[in-house]
């Protein structure tokens, strides 16, 4: 639990210095300390980031390889697409990032650089060609960069966790309020006199409303891309600053108030956030142990959640879990059996006993009440199943 901790704090603090030379490099030095709090004022961002996932290292690759990109620097974007390639499933992104930036550059300098397309695509083939997981991770990517977008989207066919979804409007304002007001300050600063922008700042405008529209179908691209819209913002607002020097002090101070109230809201919802997960991961550490000290070595146990496992698989090694990775595996190695495991899970199943002895073959389970709380009564019911623990979040239960 330390490892993780210590991993999820060092990535962060990596993640918030490659963000500080990004604004840095193209920011106006007087305005940047705003846009760098903003990496504190999004609850929803300082979640995701403060999860020891690939995620956080992802989104520092995303920045480093549009500065590459827009600099030109091919040889620099080839090595960092293979690292990416190695690391993460979203690495064609940064083909797509590309193929982006030259098409700003194209209508901006009249200028096309199809090197740093060619590099890109060339780094992330290498990447893929040469993954210790060659050639099953092409069908990871095809799963999970593919087939998960579109379920997202196509809306019933996949249980898919809560970042696949997007947020409402309430969520968007006080997880992302930042971005609100970028969105709303550049649409205002855009109808009245201003300067023209830098190219560079064309690329990240472009690349962050990319993001921004794709975060009303899935909120996992707002995390993506949060950072990119925050060096959009700083960039579009150094490109305008020197006409705003008369009114620099009332602006000062009008945004010193702002961003007081947006780390008010933050620290609240981390607080809030921080009090959830601390209950509920307390419950699961709870039953993972209690598996570990009493459930016999070697047998499968069924979970209502796919996503279940990932808490008992590292407190209690020595049994086998239903499912161990995304449901989008088990849906495309064979459907039909992943309805049966999804009626059995929301007590849609008459007798969830014969299914789970006869077909999937499991002596134990565990079910939680928040969304399972059907088959959890069907369990309490019937004399064929024994609960053997139960709390207010869930139940171990056993097939006689």
């Amino acid at each position: 639990f330390f490892g993780a901790k210590a991993a999820a704090f060092i990535f962060t603090v990596l993640l918030f210095l490659g963000f500080y030379l990004i604004l840095k490099r193209y920011s106006n030095k007087s305005i940047l300390p705003f846009f760098l709090s903003g990496f504190f004022l999004s609850g929803m961002f300082l979640e995701t980031v403060s999860s020891p996932r690939p995620m956080t290292f992802v989104i520092l690759i995303n920045l480093l390889a549009i500065h590459l990109l827009i600099n030109k620097r091919h040889w620099w974007v080839f090595f960092t697409a293979v690292f990416y390639s190695l690391i993460h499933v979203t690495s064609p992104l940064i083909i797509v990032y590309a193929v982006i930036i030259e098409a700003v550059r194209h209508f901006d300098k009249k200028e096309f650089d199809s090197k740093n397309i060619l590099f890109a695509f060339l780094g992330v083939l290498a990447g893929f060609l040469c993954h210790p997981n060659f050639p099953n991770n092409f069908i990871v990517f095809y799963l999970n960069s593919i087939l998960v977008p579109l379920y997202t989207i196509k809306t019933g066919v996949l249980e898919l966790g809560a970042e696949f979804f997007p947020l409402n409007t309430r969520e968007y304002l006080l997880g992302y309020p930042v971005v609100i007001i970028g969105i709303i300050s550049i649409l205002y600063i855009a109808i009245s006199r201003m300067p023209k922008p830098r190219f560079e700042t064309k690329a990240f405008l472009i690349l962050g409303m990319v993001f921004f529209v794709l975060s009303f179908t899935c909120r996992r691209y707002l995390s993506h891309g949060y950072l990119i819209m925050l060096t959009a913002f700083s960039c579009y607002a150094s490109d305008c600053f020197d006409s705003w020097k008369k009114t620099a002090k009332s602006a000062v101070v009008l945004a010193a108030i702002l961003f007081l109230m947006l780390a008010i809201n933050s620290f609240n919802a981390i607080r809030y956030n921080a009090l959830v997960a601390r209950v509920i991961n307390g419950h699961y550490e709870a039953a993972g142990r209690w598996m570990e000290k009493n459930i016999p070595e070697g047998e499968l146990i069924f979970h209502a959640n796919w996503s279940d496992s990932q808490y008992f698989i590292g407190l209690n090694p020595k049994d086998d879990y239903f499912v161990t990775l995304d449901p989008v595996y088990m849906y495309n190695k064979n459907p039909d059996l992943y309805k049966i495991y999804r009626d059995v899970s929301f007590g849609k199943t008459k007798d969830p006993y014969t299914v789970l002895k006869d077909t999937f073959h499991v002596k134990y389970g565990y079910a939680g009440k928040n969304y399972f709380n059907s088959l959890v009564e069907q369990i309490r019911k019937d004399s064929r199943f024994t609960i053997l623990v139960e709390d207010n979040f869930g139940i171990i239960f056993k097939l006689i």
